[in-house]
């Protein structure tokens, strides 16, 4: 109630915005330009400049020309995106969207969830996600839990692989080596006709690492990872009105880790995953209405190598099986209609099973030009805990050509995992699910052409009944503890500021800055979410065939176990030449300044790192 008492100002205030944005369209309508689409934000094909919702799209050019190795790494470079992680390369990460972890977020590659059933919360592994084979990711951000499912209470992150544009065939190559023995290797190949598509790539990864953990006196040991991950997609127009689509995907990796507070014994973490999802798209009506209709499966496999301790492993098995079917329904151009429904089932090794089915449907409406409207309403029926509600309201409106608002509201939940109901040692079956609401206001401008342009967002996330580990371990039993509910509300706010700037054709600079204040009831600062985050970016072309690129992040306001950690500020750099139309030459480097620092207490970073590469696209 408490909850639904703090937002009730909130949903006022949306739906005055929304009321004031009819009112304002009515007297005046501008030009709105073409914009890219976004398929992410409304779960079907929208224009980025109509959506309510704060989305970001990142391009494959974006992606080459800042030469991150991991999906994660790239994320935490745009604004409400940070991650923490145990170590380097392979070792266990959380990344946080808006202060909210990565159980909060919903994770699609290929549109397969590929999130572990089996971890002691469900989030994806992204610390096995190598970037070599993105296309593109659209990043959704606020409470999606109408659209997406329960996970979906921070925002959704949609990753989309290589794919040929119609009629041609595409080859790319990578290699990369480099600071600590680090070796990296892709191929990827990409055809496509007027009715068919067809795409496969394979990508392998190793390094010999660092400690993950901070040495307590003598050498230290490195903790190495290696992955290779193997994927496919593909399209075949079976008639003129039916498709028919595919997308597979596989990932090992093996990464060494150090003992429980002991940084020189060697274990292992064995990672296994296989994916898939088959689906078939169908246009009925004379194309008014398209049907999808698909069935996903992922399987997931972890395993705790203690060989060197002397104790047995430890292996967790998640299983997920997933229906789906959405109609769209275009009534007229300004207004369509989205009616869906899935049913899943997760299963993890000796943690019983959940079923969930569940049902949406939403309205887009575009009442004059320049305003957007959606709403979505879905219920979810779980197999322990029943029917819950959720639901989004969405608005956007060109004010101007180059200016816009947009805001979203909504509210979702997240069921507790297996692991937090089942597992015998920290489970607890008396656990509710979490219910949360959230709210963001946002603007866009553009400046002299769109030569410059500047975002600010508002956003405030509030949970109820926030689960959390309780650690009562001691000396002689480190491990004891137990999953437990924080009665009252938790709260996520802040402010997100976005800018770039392109003076000239061959040079381009851009911000990202986000101030989060992330607080569990009662006041008490949530650790690893840092206060202030800011990334800064210039690329610059001397000629057409050079590019320098230069990126520092600034993160202060980070805390961990309750402590205060230190402030820092990173630099990297990246300088690459085309030696021909296909071919390209690279050297990069990551914390230029050698910077000394922690963002979990206990777990080292990376030193100065250099690496050397060729990627080659034919």
């Amino acid at each position: 109630m408490r909850l639904q008492t703090q937002y009730s100002a909130a949903l006022k205030s949306s739906a005055a915005f929304i009321a004031l944005l009819s009112t304002i369209a009515t007297g005046k309508a501008e030009e709105v330009l073409l914009d890219d689409v976004i398929v992410t934000a409304n779960r079907y094909e929208t224009e980025a400049g109509k959506t309510g919702s704060t989305t970001i799209v990142v391009t494959e050019e974006e992606l080459e020309e800042d030469g991150s190795v991991f999906v994660q790494e790239y994320l935490a470079k745009l604004p409400g995106l940070s991650f923490t992680q145990n170590g380097g390369a392979g070792k266990k990460s959380t990344i946080t969207l808006r202060g909210m972890s990565s159980r909060y977020i919903k994770v699609l590659v290929d549109g397969i969830d590929i999130s572990d059933p089996s971890g002691p919360q469900v989030s994806t592994r992204l610390e096995h996600l190598l970037l070599a084979d993105v296309e593109r990711i659209e990043v959704l951000k606020g409470s999606q839990s109408a659209l997406y499912g329960g996970q979906a209470v921070a925002g959704v992150i949609n990753i989309m692989t290589k794919r040929a544009p119609a009629g041609t065939v595409k080859q790319n190559a990578q290699v990369e080596a480099g600071a600590y023995k680090t070796f990296k290797a892709f191929y990827g190949l990409q055809a496509a006709t007027d009715r068919s598509d067809i795409a496969i790539s394979a990508e392998h990864f190793r390094t010999e690492g660092f400690s993950a953990q901070t040495p307590k006196g003598g050498p230290a040991d490195m903790d190495g990872y290696e992955n290779t991950t193997l994927s496919a997609r593909g399209s075949f127009d079976a008639t003129d009105n039916l498709n028919i689509y595919f997308s597979v995907r596989g990932a090992k990796g093996i990464s060494e880790i150090d003992g429980y507070n002991d940084p020189d014994r060697h274990d292992e973490m064995l990672y296994r995953q296989i994916s898939g999802k088959l689906g078939a798209n169908i246009l009925w009506l004379s194309d008014q209405v398209t049907s999808d209709v698909s069935v996903e499966t992922t399987d997931i496999k972890r395993e705790q190598d203690y060989a060197k301790a002397g104790k047995a492993n430890s292996v967790f098995e998640g299983a997920r099986l997933k229906f789906a079917l959405q109609n769209d329904l275009e009534v007229s151009d300004r207004v369509t209609f989205n009616l869906g429904a899935d049913w899943m089932r997760e299963t993890a090794r000796g943690q019983d099973e959940a079923r969930l089915a569940g049902g949406f449907v939403q309205a887009l409406i575009e009442p004059v030009d320049g305003l957007n409207l959606a709403a979505s309403a879905r219920v979810d029926n779980h197999s322990e805990f029943g029917n819950y509600w959720s639901g989004r309201l969405t608005a956007s409106y060109q004010i101007l050509e180059n200016t816009r608002l947009h805001s979203s509201f909504g509210n979702g939940f997240r069921a507790p995992s297996l692991y937090e109901l089942y597992n015998p040692e920290y489970g607890n079956e008396s656990l509710e699910p979490e219910t949360s609401l959230s709210f963001d206001l946002g603007i866009e401008l553009g400046w002299f052409g769109d030569k410059i342009k500047t975002s600010a967002t508002y956003f405030d996330i509030l949970t109820n009944n926030l689960i959390v580990y309780h650690d009562f371990g001691t000396v002689s039993d480190p491990y004891k503890g137990e999953y437990r509910q924080i009665t009252g509300t938790s709260r996520s706010q802040g402010i997100e500021l976005g800018a770039s700037y392109a003076p000239v054709e061959n040079l381009r600079l851009s911000s990202a800055y986000t101030y989060t204040w992330a607080t569990e009831d009662g006041g008490k600062r949530r650790d690893r979410v840092p206060l202030h985050d800011l990334n800064v970016a210039v690329s610059y072309d001397p000629t057409e065939d050079i590019t320098l690129n230069v990126n520092g992040n600034f993160i202060a306001g980070l805390t961990d176990k309750g402590k205060d950690m230190k402030d820092t500020f990173l630099l990297g750099a990246k300088a690459s030449y085309d030696v021909t139309e296909e071919v390209e030459v690279y050297v990069r480097g990551e914390n230029l300044l050698n910077q000394r620092y922690e963002r979990i207490k206990g777990y080292q970073t990376s030193g100065l790192a250099v690496y050397a590469g060729l990627r080659a696209s034919f």
